[in-house]
């Protein structure tokens, strides 16, 4: 395949790669084009691909439609199917077609990857800022550019030249991660005061008492990793200090103790998204935790 095609298919217009959006076109009749389409051969490729995103769109008689083409496809037709709801894809099409799952990118390399962009946009931001991004986007390349983005265009509509970790903070609404260690030390220790303070103070910020609680979570699973793997070495999203603490809270810790504050966390997590006012739902699932720890004194 020539340079000039190549080019064609990257600004989706050569004539023997055609996209579809399933997720605007899920009728019989979208699929049925396709199919009298298919017949003919390529007019410039050697093989002619149809590629239909977001696939467990398509209504199921447009499944049953083109299950006959999927089972005796023309030799010059290749179909290539995305979506990111794999089970809602009827099993009859999943066992026509080769499957390949594609894994989520390791922060440490989200972190670099992104590092590279901005060096070359010459965009000065912070690297804690942009372990929040990859840690954002949860292992998704499109997700973490989208708000690398966003960050870029926040940083320049406040006259900041370098880009901070606050100002992801603000933007995204997160929690300050040394702040979400300090409320789960007051949480262990059962002082109720000091946590619904910091998770006042969070929220004041502009954190998401919802992401706040989300952190703790998180947080807790880190230091249960700790507790059964010492000797486990964490990945470069976790700061120094970070670890240090999450070294020192998993030596004093028991897995029993650890264990219930996660299923109160994950309880609680889930009474939040029904809550009408998330502050007060998140006020309550700290009080739960800190009064079941004030009797015990879990670290000093």
């Amino acid at each position: 395949m020539c340079s000039s095609d190549l080019q064609a298919i990257i600004d989706s217009q050569h004539i023997d790669v055609i996209e579809m959006d399933a997720a605007s076109h899920t009728g019989v009749g979208d699929v049925r084009e396709i199919i009298e389409n298919a017949r003919f051969r390529p007019v410039m490729a050697r093989i002619k691909v149809y590629i239909i995103d977001e696939v467990h769109m398509l209504s199921k008689a447009a499944f049953n439609a083109l299950l006959k083409t999927l089972e005796e496809p023309p030799e010059h037709v290749k179909f290539l199917f995305a979506t990111t709801e794999i089970e809602k894809v009827p099993i009859t099409v999943r066992s026509r077609c080769m499957r390949f799952d594609l894994r989520r990118i390791e922060p440490e390399l989200m972190v670099a990857h992104l590092a590279g962009i901005c060096a070359k946009e010459n965009v000065q931001i912070e690297r804690e800022a942009l372990v929040l991004i990859a840690r954002a986007a949860e292992g998704s390349v499109r997700d973490s550019l989208s708000i690398l983005d966003q960050a870029i265009a926040h940083g320049l509509s406040s006259g900041t030249e370098m880009i901070s970790a606050d100002n992801l903070r603000e933007m995204l609404g997160v929690a300050d991660r040394a702040r979400v260690i300090d409320l789960f030390e007051a949480v262990m220790k059962g002082d109720a005061a000091s946590a619904l303070g910091i998770l006042k103070d969070q929220y004041d910020m502009g954190a998401d008492p919802s992401h706040v609680l989300t952190g703790l979570a998180e947080f807790i699973h880190f230091v249960t990793r700790l507790k059964l793997v010492p000797n486990d070495k964490p990945d470069s999203s976790v700061s120094p200090e970070e670890a240090r603490r999450g070294a020192e809270f998993a030596a004093q810790l028991t897995m029993p103790v650890l264990t219930r504050s996660w299923q109160l966390l994950t309880k609680g997590l889930q009474e939040m998204k029904d809550a009408a006012r998330p502050l007060a739902a998140a006020d309550m699932v700290d009080r739960k935790s800190t009064r079941l720890n004030s009797s015990h004194g879990y670290i000093s």
